[in-house]
């Protein structure tokens, strides 16, 4: 019974040695994460630092040099696959807030700024003529009688002011820029 005993002592403090080395390693692990989410603050901050040097026409040697103009290479790219992504989708972004907006749109939906208006100018002058209607002899026509969908309903909020059409997610009108 003893030996049982004795057997059952050394379980039970070998089990606690575990435990509270569990409980050690787990905290020095989460100690050790803290102090390396630290080291990656200061290092983001010494990068915005030295952006902001640049941004003014500072320059901090060679090296810096180099990478300064990789992030700005890399940045112009970023902007010209963004600018493709919106011609394809057909809207433009909002200089201010970087909100997606139809390209005929005067106004932010989301922040209410002023968009360029010689962008929305050009795109309705550059866009192509609607296609001209064909029509058909009586004798090419099918004898069934013309069915006529209904318009598909919009969901849309209209500005009280100018009564511009809007999505219905909108803050500001694209029309005339007030708050809806």
């Amino acid at each position: 019974m003893s030996d049982l005993k004795d057997t059952l002592m050394r379980f039970t403090r070998g089990v606690t040695k575990t435990s509270g080395e569990l409980l050690k390693s787990t905290k020095l692990s989460l100690a050790l994460s803290t102090e390396e989410d630290k080291l990656k603050q200061i290092y983001t901050e010494i990068g915005k630092k030295v952006h902001e040097i640049y941004q003014y026409g500072g320059s901090l040697g060679k090296f810096f040099d180099e990478k300064y103009a990789e992030i700005q290479q890399t940045e112009l790219a970023i902007d010209g696959i963004k600018s493709q992504m919106d011609t394809i989708k057909g809207v433009k972004s909002c200089p201010k807030c970087g909100a997606a907006v139809e390209r005929s749109a005067g106004f932010c939906p989301k922040c209410g700024n002023q968009l360029e208006i010689a962008s929305a100018v050009s795109d309705a002058q550059g866009r192509a003529e609607p296609p001209a209607v064909r029509h058909e002899s009586p004798a090419a026509m099918p004898d069934q009688p013309i069915r006529r969908e209904a318009p598909p309903v919009k969901n849309v909020t209209y500005c009280r002011y100018c009564q511009a059409e809007n999505e219905p997610n909108s803050k500001f009108c694209l029309t005339c820029g007030r708050m809806l």
